[in-house]
C-alpha cells in the first residue's frame, strides 16, 4: 500500500483541483432544488418516510439516498457547497477504487495510474459529480468498493489466507449500493462475469468460496427484492426492444468518442445532440480526426514484435472488461426511457481500465505509454473543465433569478406566483445540466417536477407559496396583485408584470 500512496495521492490531488472551481457553486437545475426540497419539507418533517416511501417514482426505493440527503441538509442546511463536496469526496473515492481494481486486474502501477486519471478526468463521469444533490457517485463508489473487496477476497484465496471478511464486506457494500441507486445491482453480475471469464479456466475457486459467494448473492438479492415487495415498490415498465438496442448503441458510441461533445460545442459551436432530433454529422468529425491521431501515436509506440505482445496479452481480463461495459448498462437501457450521460459513470470507469491496460501492455516503454495517454487525458481534462464552467454559470443564473424575486414578501401567507420567459425570447435546447438558460436553470417544462416552486419554498421557508411557469401570453392575463407575475430573461434578469 505504501508504494501506491504517493502516486495515488498526486492523482487524487489533480482530480480535486479540476473540480475546485465548481465545488463552490450554488444549486443548478430542477434536480438540485427538488431533492433539497424533499429533504427539508418531507423527510425532515417525517423521517420515517425514508424507510417506508418510494423515493420519487414508484419503482424507486432509495432509503440510503434519502438518509444522506436529510443528514446533509440537517448538518449544513441550504448550503450547496456541502452537497458538492460530498459528491467530490465520493468521486475521489471512486477514482481511488478504479486505481485499486485496475492494479488487481493487471498488476501494473502504470496501468492503474492511467485508469485512475482517465476516469477521474472523464467528461462522462462529470455530470454525476456536478449535479450537487445527486448521490450517484456515492452509490457507484459503494459498488466499486464492493467489487474491489471481491477481488481482494480472491487474492486472499489464492494466497491461502482468510478471505471471508473481504467477501462479507463486498456483499454488505453491494447491498448498500442497491438501496442507494437500484442499477448498482449489476455489481453482482460483474462478479459472476469475472468468475466465468477470468477464473473458470486458469484459477478455479474453492468449493467453500463458491458456496459463500452463492450465499452472498442470494442474501443480497432476496433481501433487496423482499423489502421492495413488502413496501409495495413496483418494477419499472420494460421498454420496447428497438428502443433498448438504440439506447445501448448510443451509450457505447458516446463512451468511445475521444473528444467531448460539450468541448466541441464550446470551441467550434458544434451543435449538441438534442433528444428526438438527428445527430448532426459535424458531431463526429473532430472525434474521428482525434481518434486517427491517437491511433497513429499508438501504432508508433507499439512494442515489437507485435505478434508476441498479442500472444502475451491478458485476454480474459480484457474480455471481462469488454463484457462488463454493456453489462452494467443493462438495467438502464431496459427501463430508462431517455439517454443520460450520468448513466455512463461506471462504464467510463471500466473503459478507462480497458484503455489503460491495453496501452500499458502494448506500448514499448513508459514514455510511449505516457505520450498516448497524454493525448487522451488532454481531451478529457479540457472537456471536464468546460463542463464545470457551464455548471458554475448555471448556478449563477439560478441565483440571479431567485435574487430578483421578492422572496422576503413571500415568507408568510398564501401566494400564487407565475413566471414566464420574456416575450420574443427563445431559450437554448437543454443538454443535461450543461446548456441551461433563463427559467430552465430552476425548472424544465418537459419534467413534472415543479422546480421553481420548490426553489422558492426553500428560499422562503414557506410551503404555502405556489409557483407556476407559464407562457408569456398566459402571464399577461390576470396580474392585478403586485409581486405575483414576473418575466425571466435568458440571462436570469427578472422583471415584474403589474396591472394586466
Amino acid at each position: 500500500m505504501r508504494r501506491h500512496a504517493p502516486l495515488l495521492g498526486l492523482i487524487l490531488l489533480g482530480v480535486a483541483a479540476l473540480y475546485a472551481n465548481v465545488s463552490g457553486a450554488g444549486f443548478c437545475g430542477y434536480d438540485d432544488f427538488h431533492e433539497a426540497y424533499r429533504a427539508a419539507f418531507f423527510d425532515g418533517r417525517v423521517p420515517s418516510r425514508i424507510l417506508t416511501a418510494a423515493h420519487y417514482e414508484q419503482f424507486m426505493y432509495r432509503p440510503v439516498t434519502s438518509a444522506l440527503q436529510l443528514a446533509t441538509w440537517q448538518l449544513f442546511g441550504h448550503d450547496p457547497v456541502a452537497f458538492r463536496l460530498r459528491n467530490l469526496a465520493m468521486h475521489l473515492l471512486a477514482t481511488a477504487l478504479v486505481y485499486g481494481i485496475a492494479f488487481l486486474l493487471g498488476r501494473s502501477r502504470a496501468a492503474a495510474a492511467g485508469a485512475a486519471l482517465l476516469f477521474g478526468f472523464s467528461p462522462l463521469a462529470n455530470e454525476a459529480v456536478v449535479v450537487a444533490i445527486w448521490t450517484n457517485t456515492t452509490a457507484y463508489a459503494l459498488a466499486l468498493a464492493s467489487f474491489f473487496l471481491f477481488l481482494l477476497a480472491l487474492d486472499a484465496l489464492d494466497a491461502g489466507g482468510h478471505w471471508a471478511l473481504e467477501l462479507l464486506g463486498s456483499f454488505g457494500l453491494g447491498e448498500l449500493a442497491m438501496f442507494t441507486y437500484e442499477p448498482t445491482i449489476v455489481v453482482l453480475g460483474m462478479m459472476l462475469a469475472y468468475l466465468a471469464i477470468c477464473r473458470s479456466g486458469r484459477a478455479p475457486i474453492s468449493r467453500a468460496f463458491a458456496l459463500a459467494f452463492a450465499a452472498g448473492c442470494a442474501v443480497d438479492l432476496v433481501f433487496f427484492f423482499a423489502v421492495r415487495h413488502l413496501l409495495g415498490i413496483t418494477a419499472a415498465a420494460l421498454l420496447p426492444a428497438g428502443e433498448i438496442l438504440r439506447d445501448m448503441v448510443e451509450y457505447l458510441v458516446a463512451l468511445a468518442l475521444p473528444v467531448d461533445l460539450v468541448l466541441q460545442n464550446a470551441l467550434f459551436a458544434v451543435p449538441l445532440p438534442v433528444s428526438g432530433q438527428p445527430v448532426p454529422h459535424s458531431t463526429f468529425v473532430l472525434p474521428a480526426l482525434y481518434a486517427i491521431v491517437v491511433l497513429i501515436a499508438f501504432a508508433l509506440c507499439l512494442a515489437r514484435p507485435v505478434r508476441l505482445r498479442l500472444a502475451d496479452a491478458d485476454w480474459p481480463t480484457l474480455g471481462f472488461l469488454l463484457v462488463s461495459i454493456p453489462l452494467v448498462l443493462v438495467p438502464i437501457v431496459l427501463y430508462k426511457a431517455h439517454v443520460s450521460e450520468f448513466n455512463l459513470y461506471v462504464p467510463a470507469a471500466l473503459y478507462a481500465m480497458l484503455v489503460a491496460l491495453v496501452l500499458a501492455h502494448f506500448c514499448r516503454n513508459r514514455t510511449a505509454f505516457a505520450a498516448v495517454l497524454g493525448l487522451l487525458l488532454l481531451s478529457s481534462l479540457l472537456g471536464s473543465w468546460v463542463r464545470n464552467g457551464r455548471v458554475v454559470a448555471c448556478a449563477q443564473l439560478a441565483s440571479t433569478i431567485l435574487s430578483g424575486l421578492p422572496l422576503a414578501a413571500w415568507r408568510d401567507g398564501d401566494w400564487y406566483v407565475r413566471l414566464a420567459t420574456s416575450p420574443g425570447e427563445r431559450l437554448k435546447p437543454r443538454y443535461g445540466i450543461y446548456n441551461y438558460s433563463g427559467i430552465k436553470a430552476i425548472e424544465v417544462s418537459e419534467t413534472p417536477i415543479k422546480g421553481a416552486q420548490e426553489a422558492v419554498r426553500l428560499a422562503t421557508g414557506n410551503d404555502r407559496v405556489r409557483v407556476d411557469v407559464v407562457s408569456a401570453p398566459a402571464l399577461e392575463r390576470g396580474c392585478g396583485r403586485p409581486e405575483t407575475c414576473f418575466y425571466v430573461a435568458p440571462s436570469g434578469d427578472v422583471k415584474e408584470v403589474v396591472g394586466r
